[in-house]
This record gives C-alpha cells, structure tokens and sequence, in this order.
C-alpha cells in the first residue's frame, strides 16, 4: 500500500533545487504599478499556472510537474522539473488583472511557446478573447495545447486590450517552459533489462503505487558483494540538439537505505557500447517505512542553473540511448536498499524536417561574354514554420566558369551563412557568374540549389540558363618578314586579318601613315574595301601597296599603323604597327659545304648528325639573309632548321650554318633520308636562293636493350619460388632476339621464366620500337633448395643480350641486381607407408608415420596428436603412444608439443591392445595430426593422416564340461561326463584334449580311449556359424583311488588356445568276490582281442576289394560325425566293447534287442540325431536335465 509522508524533511530541500527557471536566467516581466493612467486601463499577467487535463495524467505526472500543490504530497511549490510531458495535453491558467480604475473593454490574450534553440519557432500560438474587466480587478482564461518537442522553451504570454493600455510595458509575462522527453513512473519494467534483486516495490511508492527497488523488500536486506543492475529500454535520443544553451538530463525520487561503502550509480550508454557514470547516491534517505517516507532528489548547478536535473553530455542523445542504474555492495554490511520513482528525462529536440519548407522562383537573367560577369536573379521563400537560412549553390557550373552570391544592394553574401529568412519572408539573390575565357556561346543549362542549413534534404532547385553572349574581336598579325620595295617602285603586300571572337562580324579598317617620311606612302589597294567581313574561322588578307622614293637609302626602314574595329562591339579594337623598308639588289648562293661533302653520312637509328651548308654573298654590298631549308616528306626522319635566324655577309664573303638531321629510332639499315634543299632570303631585297639539293645520308643497324627490374623478392623461400618481374625493352631500330642469363644463381637452385603467362625457354622475340611488342614482361621463378641455410644474403643479378651476338649501344643498362635474404622455412611432412591394416581380436596392433622438419630451420613448437575411434564404437581398445627412440609412451588425443630441428625426422607409432569381447570386422581407425611450421600467409600447416585396422582375425574357443555330480558310481560302472568344445575363429582350428586323471582311471572320449597324447579334435572356421562339438566321455575306474578328480585341458596346436576345468569323482568298492580275476582275465582277453582285430584288419586292408576298403573308410570317420550323442556302449567297460567292433551287425542289433529297456521315455520326435536305444537307455536322462 502506498504511503505518503505528512510533512516532507528538510533533506528534501537541502537535497533539491527550486525551479528550472530563476530570473538569472529569463526576464521575468511581473506586475508594475500603472501609471500616466490616461485611460484608466492597465492590464497585466498577474499569474501563469498549469494542470493537466485529465486524472491520469494528473496522477501519472505530477509529482515532478510545476502544477501545485499536490495532493497529499507536501513539497514546495518550486521543486518542479517539468511543466508539461511531450506529447500529453496541458492546460494553462492565465490570470489578466486590470489595475487600473476603468473597464478595460474586450481583451485579446495571446500565448506563444517558443524554442530557445531556434530562432523565431512558434511551436504554439493561439489567442484567447476575454470579457472586459473593471478597473481593480482580475480574471482567468485557460487554454489546453498539446507540446509536440520536449526541452527547454519559453512562454510568452501578452494581452492586449480594446481600450488604450496606460503602461503597455507591464502586459507581457515571459517565465520558462520545460517539456519532458519521457517520464516512468515505475509501474512497469517490461522492456527492462532487470538484474538480481531489482523489481518492482509497493513498500514505498509516490504516484503509481509501486517503485523500482533493489533489495529485498523494507523487512530484508540486499545481498553482500552484490553487483546489480537495472537498465531502462532503448530509448532513440539521436534527435537531440547539438550544444543546447540549457541542462539536459535526467531527474529522480529515491528513497531507502544502504551502508558506508555500497553506492548506487547513475550509468548512461555511449554509442561505442560502454556505459559513462553521470552520478552516484550512496546516502541513507529513510530506513523505516512504518512512521512515514522520505523521499529525496538532486541539486546540480549547470549552465547557469540549479536544478534537480544531472547533467548528460550531449554525445550520450543517440538512437540506441539506454541508462543504467548500477548497484554495488561491499562485504561490510547490507540495508533495505534503494526505492526509485518518478524518472523524468528531458532533452532539447531538433526541429523535424517537417517544420522546414523553402521555395524558390526565377526573376531574370542578364548574359555575357567568355570573361565577362553576368548575373541571375531568383527569389527565394521561407515556406516553414521556423526561420531558416538558405544556403545558395549553383549545380552544373561549367569547369572553369566562377560564381558568387550577392544582394540587389551589391553586397555579398556569404555561402557558408546563406540567407537568413523569417516563416514567409522571400529574399532576393542575385547569382553573379562569369563564363571561362574559353566558354562556348549560347544557352549553358545550370541549376540553383538552395538547401536548409538545418537539413540538407529540406532544398529547392529551379533550373536556370544562362546565355554566353558570342565576342567579336579583331586580330592583326603582323608579317614576319618586313615588307621591302626597291626604291622608286610601288609594290604590294598583304596584312592578314584574323576574328578571335565567336561570331562573324565586319571590322572597319583604318591607316596611319604620319610616321612615314616624305614621298612613302601606304595605301588600300584599288581593289580592298576598307571595310572586311571576317568569320571566326577564315582569315582575311587586306591587300595594301607601298611607294618608295627613287632617292630612298637602301635597307632604310620606317613603319605605318593599321588599326580594326569591330561594328557589333566597339570596344573591341586593336592596332598594329607595320614595318616597311626599301630594299638592295642581291646576288648570293648557297650549297652544301666541302667538308660536309666529304664527310661519312652513315647514321645509326635515333642518331642525330649535323649537315653544314656555305652561303656566298657574291655582291659588293653587305647583305642579310633569313636562313631556311626544304625537303621531301620527312616520315619519321626528323630535319631541323638552321641553328642561325639571319646571317648577316659582307660583300664577296660567306658563312656557313648547319641543320640537325635525326634518323628514327625504327630505321632500318639502308633507309635514307629525304634530300635537303638549302633556300636563304635577302631581307635587304627580298630575293630568295636556293642551292642545290643535299641527299645520301643513310640509317645504319642499332642494337640497344634495356633491362628493368620491376619487383623482387626480399627473401627467399626454401620450397617455395619467389617471383621476380623483369622487363625487357628494344630500343634498338629492329627485331631483336634478347638472351636473359644470370651468373650468380647457384647451381643448386633452379629457375625459369614465364613470358605471356606460359613458361618460356630460350631466346625472348622482341618487335621493332614502333611495334607494339618491343617491351617484354618477364616473370622470372627462383625456387631454393628445402636445405638452404636461413639467413644467408644473397646478391643476383640478370644481363640480357643481343641474341644475334650484336655489341648493345648502351651496356649499362642491360644488367640489374638485387639483394635477397634466405628466409626461415619450417614446414612440416608426415608420411606413412601403409593405409590399411589388420589385427585379430583380443591381439595387438602396432601403426606407425613419420614426421619431419622439411625446412631450414628448427621448430620450437612442433605439434603431434593421435587420436583412435572405432566403428562400432568400442571403449575398451586401449593405444599408447610414443615419439621416437625413447619409447615413452605419449597421451593421446592432444597436441604434444616438440623441438624439431631442421631436416629431423621422428617416427611416430601408436600400439593398440584389441579386446577380446571386440565384433569381428571392426574398424579401428588411428589419426595421425601435426601442426607446425608457417606458411605464406604466417598460420601454422596442418597435416594429417589415417590409418585403418580392420580386425578381421579371430582365435576364440569356449569349452565347458558338464556340472559336478554329487552321484557316487559303482566301480566296473562308467562314469558319464561332457565336453563341449565351440569355436569361433575364423580360421579352421585343431585341438588337443588332454585328461589328467588318478592313476588307473580311464576316460573315453567319443568312443576313443584317451591316452598321454590326448585327442585330436578339428573344427572348420566358425566365425560366422559357432562350430561346436558335444563329447560324451566316459570315466572309468579299473582301481587306485576312490575319490579323484578329473581335470580336461583343451588346446590349440599352436598353444594359443588353452581352456582348462576340473571335476571331481567318487566310485564305490565292489565286494571281492573274484572281481579282481574277472578283470585280469577280461583285461587279459581284451589284449588279445585287440591284437587278433589289428592282424585281421592288416590282412583285410591288403585283399579287400574297393568297396570293402571305403566302408573301412567309413568306420574310420564315423566316431567324428557323431556329435549329437555319446557312443555307443554296453552295461560294461568300453574295454568289453571293443570286442563288440569285430561282432557283425545282426549280432549287435540282436543283443540290443535282446536287452531290457531301461531309461526314460523317448521323447514324441524320436531320438536325438545319431543316437541309439542303447544310449538312451544309458544317457537319454542326463540328455534330457542339459536341455532342460
């Protein structure tokens, strides 16, 4: 249940400031005495309160809202941080007093919430009318908004009434504004990040009934060492102002109590991820809910301001903004803990976008001339709610063109500030541009831009042309050759005229002769207008005639003005002065000189050589002479003019000159060069001369190769090739066969050449320069030794040569060289000589591989794992492991690390004990791993290889003798006993049964009495049908003991297989009643027997026929077969029945016959395979217990 305390503590103020707003802050207009009451009427805003517009919202945010008091909750009036939260309608109560002694008549009150971030932002402006009010009297009007930004803003609140105000000063009330982002109330943490012991908490609350407390409620404690925390949602803070003139931040109630050492701290999320402590509480507030609640908050002075709000620097407001209320205990001891309540976050928003609106329109356009400044005027609109500046640009400006910004008035506008302007206030700007010198004339396409300086997408653009006007402007070239005339003559000249501008236009031409002496003259030529069309691409040569005087001194020189101006643009004018002379009469030659004539003319490709040619002035006078030389079509030959401008001869002299003549780099030998004609002109007369033509110089071969080194390798791999770039160029004047050959390559090391992507051998081909194959890529490999000693410096070098043995013009550039050091190599190989193996159940198996430190270097950290799995799974194969010589055993299944030096090789063997229970055909698969060494890219090489166990080999043999009888059996009476003998095996196996038995006791096995050799016994492979055999074997005692015990051994021939068991025996004593000669008789008659029947059987085993024969075979075997039964016996010993072996059958069946039956009932399916009655009756009941 919520409890509100009845007076608030004073910590409460202590610990809490007064008001978001204090007159240090915001000029607060209040009320002023009146005065000049000329009216009567004098109106102010008396008062400014706020409420919100429903019970929910009352209760929900009250408690840190201006609106007072609250119920039930006692605190000052000034502890407030808000008036209002985003988004959630507010009421505000103004009250107009008159103070005055007159009616005021109809009063308007206006009220306005601007941004004080912005500029000129009305977020709310609307006016409320009220009735008149008496003079001395007051009255209320209310008006409900809803703030759609949050932060700190001002209210502007005026009234203005119908009857003159007699002090207008005091009508306006200005006081804060503070709307907040987000405000908890602690009754909900869905979303929230909630760490151990924080929860909600209806032990103490303020408005909604519950708080966020850590701990354990106010009859527990948190815990020792406890480090916990609550973390709000996400909360999108990215629209924050930049550097906000105000305290943005966050504010909360708490309550509670913790002990010396544990704190809380107030954490805030940067856009990194890691969290900014913006404060701490670690002080008691109240401990015992049952005599009240103390509640206490924060007192911060930032930006000129005390308030309850702590501070968030400003790169905290971003779109993933969280807060973080961490909590931390020491060992010392615990308390109830902290009670949070009523988290109100406020931050100044930007102005969205959607406040921001601009517009703009054309005015006019005013072109110009490549060069000259022209401007385009357009007006721009501020379409917003908030004022704004536009920042002007000008997209599609032609490169070299400039721009800038100006007002009507001329000033300039700055394009960083742009143009500041009011909600519906439009400006105008001129654009002033200036076209490139160069600038086409005509329509140029551009547009203007003028973009928000608060969002770039806020922009309007309004396409524009500008027109590049066409210049006119006329250009006189002046002749190189100063026109001449012998005196007495009148010759004619030419001046050419060119139009440099952009359209074609007629210039007006005038001349100026006063600089002429007296009798020259310069005149238009009858038939030249002094008027001339010129287009822009086609020059005009004015026709001019000039008169010299008989009596004029040869070489005499004077000049005249011409001067043309252009109809369309006057201003476009030029003026050239135009030297003209009398001349002499020449006489002069030129031709190649005799040096020059015998010199050797033979020029390699690319060469330059010098021809020199003699110039004779053959008149009495000195003369000067412009030097020039022609020629047939040069190709690529290169023919330079004479090194000489003028020569300047005296009479009956000469002089020579000379020209460079180079022949081109793809000369061929043979290929000569265009003849050369020598043609001088007297500046004095104007004659022209020309000699002789000069011809015969002729290419010779070149064969120059360059050799580039682009890229080579700073070490060298052992094992691995290293690239090394080359280039090949010919700059020679042909084809060429280039040969590339190292010296200092060991012989050890191999390398080879890649041209084209393809491996290369031999000679590289090489194309003429003017081809485009005379550059050649070479990719040359060098791969070293795996035994190359790591560290060793090596120096290599390349030459390339002429293949066709040809000395290269320039050597030196035909070698190249480079540094390389060996690099560490540790790269590791492991090897095995088998795959697959076998093994034998319960036997061993024993795998090995090899490993190896191929490198150059040793390897400090060489890894070796083995690990062994089995299908079907078997846990009971046990592997060891071992390295090397040593023979220690290794674990398995982890890397084992080891030293390996370089070129080391160690065996790795893995010894297997295979389970006896382990199903035949399993797979048994050893894994040998080795990580070491490093490859290119510096990771480690993993190697690994398998070795596969089939165990397909099986030695197993189970035996079992029948149970112990506690039957006492009469001497001369058989003693019955089993032996069963199964295998498994996959191979056929033999077997030795031996008896161990008191002396004079017998036993016979199968018929067969068993002697010190034993019995043989044979089974064919059984591991997949169980081969088995039943013996019947009977004990006999013919004296000795009475009690003994009878032990049977079975064992493979090869002794693998041995099983042994033991019964004992207990045979009674007959009475003596001539027992004793009855048994050495029939022992005695037996003997005989026997020998008569070994006799009988030699001499029948000789005469006997075929078929006789086999049915002694047959009797031979048939003991074996039977293995489903005992043998057949009589009521005696088996001694008594070997006498029965001679008997013929008739007078065997007779005797069965003729006996009594004994034994038990012979069961419904008849007697076991191999049986007769006569065992039946003996055995049937010991057969019949086994089944059972």
């Amino acid at each position: 249940m919520q409890k509100f305390v009845a007076i608030l503590m004073l910590c409460l103020l202590v610990g809490c400031s007064f008001s978001t707003l204090h007159a240090s802050e915001l000029n607060e207009f209040g009320s002023q005495d009146a005065y000049g009451r000329a009216t009567g009427v004098d109106l102010t805003i008396s008062n400014v309160s706020f409420s919100y517009t429903t019970a929910g919202d009352e209760e929900q945010y009250r408690m840190f809202s201006s609106n007072y008091p609250v119920l039930g909750f006692n605190r000052p009036a000034e502890l407030y941080v808000v008036d209002a939260v985003i988004d959630v309608p507010i009421q505000v109560d103004i009250m107009v007093e008159n103070l005055g002694t007159a009616a005021s008549g109809t009063i308007d009150v206006n009220l306005k919430v601007l941004h004080n971030e912005y500029s000129l932002f009305e977020m709310v402006n609307v006016t409320v009318q009220m009735n008149s009010i008496n003079g001395g009297n007051s009255n209320s009007v209310s008006q409900v908004f809803t703030p759609t930004y949050s932060g700190n803003h001002t209210l502007l609140v005026s009234s203005t009434s119908t009857i003159l105000d007699d002090n207008p000063q005091n009508d306006q009330k200005i006081r804060s504004f503070t709307v907040a982002s987000s405000y908890l109330n602690c009754d909900d943490l869905t979303g929230w990040s909630v760490g151990t012991q924080w929860g909600l908490s209806s032990d103490s609350a303020l408005s909604m009934g519950s708080s966020c407390h850590v701990g354990n409620g106010q009859y527990s404690t948190y815990s020792d060492n406890l480090v916990t925390s609550l973390v709000t949602p996400v909360m999108d803070m990215s629209d924050a102002v930049s550097n906000p003139t105000r305290t943005n931040g966050l504010s909360f109630y708490y309550t509670g109590s913790v002990q010396t050492g544990d704190v809380l701290k107030i954490e805030v999320l940067s856009a990194m991820g890691g969290w900014y402590q913006l404060g701490s509480v670690s002080a008691s507030v109240d401990q015992n809910f049952l005599d009240g609640q103390d509640y206490q908050t924060f007192s911060v002075n930032h930006a000129g301001a005390t308030s309850p709000l702590i501070p968030i620097p400003q790169e905290y407001f971003h779109s993933q903004t969280k807060f973080r209320f961490l909590f931390e205990s020491d060992a010392s001891g615990t308390d109830i803990g902290y009670y949070l309540d009523e988290l109100v976050f406020v931050y100044d928003q930007k102005v969205r976008p959607e406040e921001y609106s601009i517009s703009s329109n054309g005015v006019s356009t005013v072109g110009s001339v490549p060069g000259q400044w022209g401007s385009v005027r357009v007006s721009v609109t501020n379409n917003g709610n908030i004022s704004d500046s536009v920042l002007p640009e000008v997209l599609g400006l032609p490169a070299g063109w400039s721009v800038y910004f100006a007002n009507p008035s001329g000033v300039s506008i700055n394009a960083e500030s742009g143009v500041l302007l009011a909600p519906g206030e439009s400006k105008m700007i001129d654009i002033k541009i200036e076209p490139d010198e160069n600038a086409t004339t005509g329509l140029h396409q551009m547009t203007f831009r003028g973009v928000s300086s608060q969002y770039a997408s806020i922009n309007t653009t309004l396409p524009m042309q500008y027109q590049v006007i066409p210049d006119r402007e006329p250009y006189i070239v002046k002749p190189e050759v100063s026109p001449a005339c012998p005196p007495g003559s009148t010759c004619p000249f030419s001046i050419e005229i060119l139009n440099i501008g952009d359209a074609t236009d007629v210039f007006d031409l005038t001349l100026d002769t006063s600089t002429l002496p007296s009798n020259w003259g310069v005149q238009f030529a009858w038939t030249q207008d002094s008027s001339v069309l010129v287009r822009t691409d086609s020059p005009v040569l004015v026709d001019l005639t000039m008169t010299i005087p008989v009596d004029a001194i040869p070489d005499s020189m004077f000049s005249f003005s011409i001067t043309a101006t252009s109809q369309n643009n006057s201003i476009r004018t030029v003026t050239e002065s135009i030297d003209i002379s009398a001349s002499m009469i020449s006489d002069a030659s030129v031709e190649a000189s005799e040096y020059q004539l015998q010199k050797d003319v033979m020029v390699d490709a690319g060469e330059t050589i010098s021809v020199e040619f003699t110039i004779w002035n053959n008149a009495t006078r000195q003369d000067i002479f412009s030097v020039g030389i022609i020629h047939d079509p040069s190709g690529q030959w290169i023919i330079e003019q004479p090194n000489m401008d003028n020569a300047v001869i005296n009479g009956q002299s000469h002089t020579t000159f000379s020209i460079d003549v180079t022949a081109p780099n793809t000369g061929q030998a043979g290929d000569e060069a265009p003849s050369i004609t020598p043609v001088i002109t007297s500046k004095r007369s104007g004659m022209v001369f020309e000699g002789l033509p000069y011809e015969g110089i002729t290419v010779n071969t070149v064969s120059d190769l360059e050799l580039r080194l682009l890229e080579s390798p700073q070490k060298l791999t052992p094992g691995i090739a290293s690239k090394v770039t080359l280039e090949i160029e010919n700059n020679g004047n042909g084809p060429v066969s280039a040969l590339l050959s190292s010296s200092s390559i060991p012989s050890t090391w191999h390398w080879w050449t890649f041209v084209d992507e393809m491996n290369h051998t031999g000679m590289i081909e090489l194309t003429a320069p003017y081809d485009d194959g005379d550059i050649q890529l070479v990719e040359l490999w060098i791969l070293l030794p795996s035994a190359e000693k790591a560290g060793e410096i090596h120096s290599i070098d390349f030459t390339v040569t002429n293949g066709d043995g040809l000395i290269d013009l320039q050597p030196l550039d035909n070698d190249v060289l480079f540094d390389a050091i060996t690099a560490s190599v540790r790269i590791p190989s492991m090897s095995s000589n088998m795959t697959e193996t076998t093994a034998s159940v319960g036997g061993t198996a024993s795998v090995n591989a090899s490993v190896k430190n191929i490198g150059n270097a040793v390897d400090e950290l060489f890894l070796v794992m083995t690990s062994v799995s089995t299908s079907p799974p078997n846990d009971d194969v046990i592997a060891f492991m071992s390295i090397g010589a040593s023979g220690a055993s290794r674990p398995l299944d982890i890397l084992n690390p080891f030293r390996m030096e370089a070129g080391q090789e160690m065996v790795i063997t893995v010894d297997i004990i295979i389970p006896d229970d382990i199903p035949l055909n399993t797979r048994i698969v050893v894994k040998f791993e080795v990580i070491a060494g490093e490859d290119a890219e510096s990771r480690p090489y993993e190697l690994k290889h398998e070795i596969m166990i089939l165990v397909d080999n099986q030695r197993s043999m189970q035996s079992e003798m029948s149970l112990q009888s506690e039957e006492i059996f009469a001497t001369g009476m058989p003693a019955p006993y089993w032996i069963n003998v199964t295998s498994t095996s996959t191979q056929p196996e033999e077997y030795r049964i031996h008896v161990q038995q008191p002396e004079q006791w017998q036993s016979v096995c199968q018929g067969v009495l068993i002697d010190a050799d034993g019995q043989s016994l044979q089974h064919d492979a059984g591991h997949l049908i169980p081969k088995y055999t039943d013996m019947m074997c009977e004990l006999h005692r013919l004296g000795g003991e009475t009690e003994g015990v009878v032990t049977v051994t079975v064992e493979s021939v090869d002794g693998l297989l041995v099983w042994t068991d033991s019964r004992s025996f207990v045979f009674s004593e007959q009475e003596a009643d001539g027992m004793q000669m009855n048994v050495e008789m029939i022992a005695t008659s037996i003997a005989s027997i026997l020998f008569i029947a070994v006799i009988l059987a030699l001499v029948l085993r000789k005469k006997a026929p075929e078929d006789e024969y086999e049915e002694e075979i047959f009797m031979q075997i048939q003991p074996a077969s039977v293995t489903s039964g005992p043998p057949v016996s009589s009521n005696g010993p088996p001694v008594s029945q070997l006498n029965d072996e001679n008997e013929t059958p008739n007078m065997r069946q007779d005797a069965t016959v003729g006996s009594s039956y004994v034994g038990p009932q012979v069961p419904e399916e008849g007697l076991p395979d191999g049986w007769t009655m006569e065992q039946w009756q003996y055995y049937g009941q010991q057969y019949l217990d086994r089944k059972q």
